[in-house]
Parts: C-alpha cells; sequence; structure tokens
C-alpha cells in the first residue's frame, strides 16, 4: 500500500456549540509534515439557540426543526469554508480531502447512535473536494464506543515528547489521551466537560460561560453536593468509554436550588476532581500533563487541577499549540489517514476488536 501525503483540511465542530474551528495541514496520517492555515468563527446566537432547543425538546426525528438546524449548520459551514479558501487562494493552496465533523447534537454509546448536524454530500459538490466524516458512525460498526478518536493524531503531535504522558481535552465532553513510550495508545472520555458549568453559568446570568473562573472563584465548594455528583456511575466504570452531552441532564438537577457562584464553584471542582480521578484508569503514571480546550483558558479550573496532580502540567498554549485549532487538525488527520487505509479506531482506545480504519468517503459530482 502507499501511502501519500494530502493536504487536508479540517472542520470541527466542539460539543459546546461555540462555533465552527478549520485548520489545513499538510499529512500523511503518520506524520504531520507543516500545518498551513486556521480559522475559528463563533455561532451566531440562531444557531445556538436552534441546537440549544434541540437538544432540551430531546426530539431527533426528520422534523421541520431538524431539517431546519441541519441546513443551517451546512449553509453556516459552509460560508466559513469558502471564506477559508478564499484567504489561502492567493498562497496557491487547495485540500485534497475535507475532514469533517459535522455537529453533534446527539450521542449515545449504549445504543450504538451519533446525530450530527451538517451535510458532508453538499459540501464535496460544492468544494469539488472528497469529504470524509461519520468517523464515529462507523466506529459504532465495528463495534466500538465512538469515541475518542483523537489518539492518533496527538501521538504525531507529540513525537518528539518525553513519554508517557498524557494530554487531557477540556471542551463540552472532557477527554483523555495516554501515549506510551512504546507508542501505546488509550483514550477515553473522562465525563462531562464545560457544559455542565457553561449551561449553569447561561441559565443563571446569561452569559456563555464563567470567563475567567470569576464566579467559581467568588464561591465555596458545596460538599454534599460535590460528592452526590461524583457518584455518576459513569465515573467508575473503566474505559473504553464514552459519553454524550445529553447524559448530563441527571447532574444537572442536583444543582438546582444552588445560588450562582456556589454551583460555579462545585461545578468546577467536580470537572478537576474527575481529571485528577481519571489517573486511576491510566495504564502507568504520567511524565507529563497537557491540557487543552476551552477549559483551560478558566484559571480556577486550572488551579484546581494542579492542587491534585504531582507531574509538570503544560497546557497547549504553553507549548505553542493553537488549542483552537487541535480538533479540526485532528479531523484533518483523521482523513488522511483513512484515505491511506490507516487505522483510526484500536481495542485500547474505543473497544474495537482490532485496529480498524474509519470514516465515509464522499465524493463531489
Amino acid at each position: 500500500m502507499q501511502i501519500e501525503t494530502q493536504l487536508a483540511l479540517g472542520v470541527y465542530s466542539d460539543a459546546s456549540a461555540d462555533g465552527v474551528d478549520i485548520s489545513l495541514i499538510q499529512t500523511d496520517g503518520m506524520d504531520i509534515y507543516q500545518k498551513k492555515q486556521t480559522l475559528s468563527r463563533p455561532y451566531p446566537n440562531e444557531i445556538k439557540e436552534k441546537i440549544f432547543s434541540l437538544v432540551a425538546a430531546n426530539d431527533f426525528s426528520q422534523s421541520q426543526g431538524m431539517q431546519e438546524a441541519d441546513r443551517l449548520i451546512t449553509e453556516f459551514h459552509e460560508n466559513i469554508i469558502q471564506e477559508f479558501l478564499v484567504s489561502i487562494r492567493k498562497e496557491n493552496l487547495k485540500p485534497n480531502v475535507i475532514g469533517y465533523s459535522g455537529h453533534t447534537i446527539y450521542h449515545n454509546p449504549q445504543e450504538k447512535i451519533n446525530i450530527a448536524l451538517g451535510n458532508s454530500e453538499h459540501l464535496a459538490h460544492r468544494f469539488k473536494t472528497p469529504v470524509i466524516s461519520r468517523f464515529i458512525q462507523t466506529d459504532f460498526a465495528a463495534g466500538g464506543t465512538g469515541g475518542p478518536l483523537f489518539a492518533p493524531f496527538f501521538d504525531a503531535l507529540t513525537r518528539s515528547f518525553e513519554k508517557p504522558l498524557v494530554i487531557i481535552s477540556i471542551g463540552g465532553i472532557a477527554s483523555a489521551h495516554y501515549i506510551g513510550p512504546l507508542g501505546e495508545l488509550q483514550s477515553f472520555d473522562i465525563g462531562i466537560g464545560t457544559a455542565l458549568l457553561d449551561r449553569w453559568i447561561h441559565q443563571k446570568t446569561g452569559a456563555e460561560m464563567d470567563f475567567d473562573g470569576q464566579w467559581a472563584a467568588k464561591g465555596s465548594i458545596d460538599d454534599r453536593l460535590l460528592a452526590r455528583l461524583l457518584k455518576q456511575n459513569y465515573l467508575q466504570k473503566a474505559p473504553p468509554k464514552s459519553i454524550g452531552r445529553n447524559d448530563l441532564e441527571n447532574l444537572y438537577e442536583h444543582v438546582i436550588g444552588s445560588d450562582t457562584a456556589t454551583g460555579a464553584t462545585t461545578l468546577t471542582a467536580f470537572l478537576a476532581e474527575t481529571i485528577v480521578k481519571s489517573q486511576k484508569f491510566f495504564p502507568d503514571r504520567p511524565k507529563q500533563w497537557i491540557l487543552t480546550g476551552g477549559g483551560t483558558l478558566n484559571p480556577t479550573l486550572l488551579r484546581m487541577i494542579r492542587k491534585n496532580i504531582k507531574e509538570p502540567i503544560q497546557t497547549a498554549t504553553d507549548l505553542g499549540f493553537d488549542k483552537d485549532a487541535l480538533g479540526a487538525s485532528a479531523y484533518a488527520f483523521l482523513a488522511a489517514r483513512s484515505l491511506n487505509h490507516l487505522p483510526i479506531s484500536y481495542p485500547t482506545t474505543t473497544g474495537v476488536s482490532e485496529p480498524v480504519t474509519g470514516g465515509t468517503l464522499f465524493l463531489p459530482a
């Protein structure tokens, strides 16, 4: 099999519904040779409210609301991709493939269901470029948990780093990626990430998140509430494992009744505690921790995490990585691996029986 280098464009939208990130990299799916350009754009309120209303209604049938949301997401992603392609045209750059996440609004590993908004076929036709998407669905079909899927990407990104190390991605969902000294890979979703805290702050104050951890810094931890949250069965389950945003409903009801600051502090402590406790599942003690994702912008959260971890902790920003582009770069990398028929899922990352490639290829007309 001949391994070919691709100029791959990644388009990624995190479960937190902040917006969409785009990254262009040169890669063969084993090594990352060059990062070309990146772009991030927030979702307009119309799209955010549409996503949140669908999730709240818990109705993902082919309703008019779903069709409208899919159209809005596809159009927005299309416009941002077009903006990006125009910006790189002067450098005579044109991607060979697009790795596309869509926007997941429902993820249920137990029933092997993942519902994502965004029309891959439409994008392939619009940009006359092959699009590879549905990585989660193909992992389900192979017997996996549907994610996390970024372990091969993080392995390539940290090729020169001392191992073992662990990369913690703190987005709407928090996930761990362990890389051993011989390239051993392990991944799992730690649990609900910033989604619970973001929802609390939005409901209480109207803000999108706890900016700079200000609310969490004001309050005190409700120990009884924290203990209830930490009893969540998922946290005791051994990997491989995956969780969806829809699992936060039974957690959120415990917080109702708290004042704004106490709720924010306790939810932040809960997230920090789940991250710290996740190390009991690692094959070996990591020599360093790398934190990435939107959660790294919360100094109160970082302070709580650092308080209980002895090993050196750095953020992606500390290391010179563009944290906003890592998810998009990962999808570009996965697309290149898919084209070269390289494994994306492993028994130790998603629970498949053997290493398998993944993704569905959509060709332009």
